[in-house]
C-alpha cells in the first residue's frame, strides 16, 4: 500500500501531465483560431516562444513540488 508521500508524488505527477495537456490544447486552439500559420514568421516564432515559456513554467512548478515530496519521503 503506497504511503502518503507516494500518493502526493502521484498527485503532483498527474497535475503536471494534465497541466501540460490543457496548456497544449489551449495553445493549439489559439494557434488555429488566430491562423498563426498564415502570419509572418516572426509572429509564429513569438507564439511558439510564449508557448515554450508557459510550458516551462507549468513543468518547473510541478517538478519542484514533486522534488519536495520525494525529499520528505527519503528524509
Amino acid at each position: 500500500m503506497p504511503g502518503p508521500v507516494t500518493r502526493e508524488v502521484k498527485k503532483y505527477l498527474i497535475q503536471l501531465i494534465v497541466g501540460v495537456v490543457v496548456l497544449d490544447a489551449i495553445m493549439l486552439g489559439l494557434y488555429y483560431g488566430f491562423s498563426v500559420s498564415l502570419r509572418p514568421e516572426r509572429t509564429q516564432q513569438s507564439f511558439v516562444a510564449v508557448w515554450v515559456v508557459l510550458t516551462l513554467i507549468v513543468v518547473a512548478t510541478r517538478m519542484r513540488k514533486i522534488r519536495q515530496a520525494r525529499i520528505r519521503r527519503s528524509g
